[in-house]
């Protein structure tokens, strides 16, 4: 079997989707473990971000394999899966829209010098997709799919479908959704900013992705990084208005008051 046979076979996909099952419900064994105070929050955050962080890579492999197996066939549709996130909260949406639209000393597809590359006219159909967002997010994300069909590496479309799929983590009431479709977020908006590190709006939402998956540390440190790289004044007004370092800096003094006093309740008297 040649090696691209071998990407498109479908037990490689069948035991890939396996590995995806197996540490989802680790993730969510390590929380009831956590929960019942079997667990301590050092030992449960290092453990969850590892087999978090080993979920995003399976689903990633998943995404690939099977934008492989549909090229002779209709692309993937994830409409049976975010169906139940499509009726999206406007404040949620409003944010995304404020961001977007004022970010970034310069646009993705523009060079520095100011000229204009080929890829703008795909950053523009990726623009055009945005507003899907409101009304289907899995049309929106067919959109931005068909965009990354011909560039994969389109950082308009790699941010704007991470924050899709960010958005669906938030509404979808199944929590093993929740942590699949907010992993894929990461995981691309990361995409996002290797592809093109002037794009602020992929910086952005990296630290807004980061903060809502409860990665306060790695928030903190991106919001850094957005600053220090040149957003325009209008950016750094939206994530001014967003809150975004307060609730950061507030949920990582939770954190750290939560652990005190679990280390005060949990030490032996002398």
């Amino acid at each position: 079997m040649s090696p691209k046979a071998r990407d498109l076979d479908p037990d490689r996909l069948a035991a890939l989707e396996e590995q995806r099952d197996f540490l989802l419900r680790s993730i969510e064994d390590l929380d009831r473990e956590h929960a019942a105070g079997d667990l301590d929050d050092l030992d449960h955050q290092t453990l969850r971000d590892d087999y978090t962080a080993r979920a995003a890579e399976v689903l990633r492999a998943i995404d690939a394999h099977r934008d492989g197996m549909a090229e002779a066939k209709r692309p993937r549709s994830l409409g049976r899966t975010l169906a139940i996130t499509a009726a999206v909260a406007v404040f949620a949406l409003a944010a995304g829209f404020a961001i977007a639209g004022a970010m970034g000393a310069r646009k993705a597809g523009e060079s520095a010098s100011g000229g204009i590359q080929v890829e703008q006219t795909l950053s523009q159909r990726a623009n055009e997709c945005i507003p899907k967002i409101q009304t289907d997010l899995a049309d929106a994300l067919k959109c931005f799919d068909a965009v990354l069909a011909e560039d994969d590496q389109n950082a308009v479309a790699l941010t704007w479908k991470a924050w899709t799929y960010s958005i669906a983590s938030q509404k979808t009431e199944d929590p093993t959704e929740a942590l699949r479709f907010g992993a894929v977020a990461a995981v691309l908006v990361q995409e996002a900013v290797d592809s093109d590190p002037s794009y602020s709006t992929a910086r952005a939402f990296r630290a807004v992705i980061a903060y809502r998956n409860g990665r306060f540390e790695d928030a903190k440190e991106y919001l850094a990084d957005f600053r220090a790289n040149d957003p325009s004044a209008e950016a750094q007004a939206q994530i001014e208005q967003m809150g975004l370092e307060a609730n950061i800096d507030a949920a990582l003094a939770e954190a750290t008051t939560t652990t005190a006093v679990d280390a005060t309740t949990t030490t032996a008297p002398g």
